[in-house]
């Protein structure tokens, strides 16, 4: 109806890991930025969502409600270097929490060597600054995280009618 304004749906980004495996408590790049800049491949977005796929070849003390991994994203304010230093030591990582987008939570008991797949909360545009951002996942789980896993991210912005 004209005169309204609503959500209108992006397409899915898919950001295969190129970082490999991350011992617990480690923290990997997926190896590719998201663009939420004007000629981005996100600009003027308002909100997204993430997905992380991935597996482990041993699942012992992943329970229920356990937070998997966290999400951050780091801005490169020049449009080329990280803005933020991290640290991507293994087993001792550390990313600023101003750069924590979300985590993954696991909804039930994950299965040795299948792909699972796992959301964050929605966040807004407040968060969503116009910015080129490399992505960065902080494995919390307890055990290694297999290489090759998958981060997808679907933003939607509001649109007039």
């Amino acid at each position: 109806m004209a005169g309204e304004i609503f959500w209108k749906e992006r397409a899915i980004a898919t950001i295969t890991s190129t970082g490999g495996s991350a011992t617990n408590l480690s923290a990997v790049s997926a190896g590719a930025d998201i663009d939420f800049r004007a000629a981005g491949g996100n600009a003027d977005d308002d909100a997204a969502i993430f997905e992380l796929t991935c597996q482990w070849a041993t699942v012992t003390g992943i329970a229920a409600g356990t937070i998997i991994a966290d999400l951050f994203l780091v801005p490169k304010m020049d449009g080329t270097n990280l803005s933020q230093q991290l640290d991507l030591s293994a087993g001792a990582s550390y990313i600023p929490f101003t750069c924590r987008a979300g985590s993954f939570t696991a909804a039930k008991v994950p299965i040795a060597n299948t792909d699972t797949k796992f959301v964050t909360l929605a966040f807004d545009s407040i968060a969503i600054l116009p910015l080129l951002y490399t992505p960065h996942m902080l494995n919390r789980s307890g055990q290694t995280i297999s290489a090759n896993w998958i981060l997808k991210i679907i933003s939607a912005r509001h649109q007039y009618s």
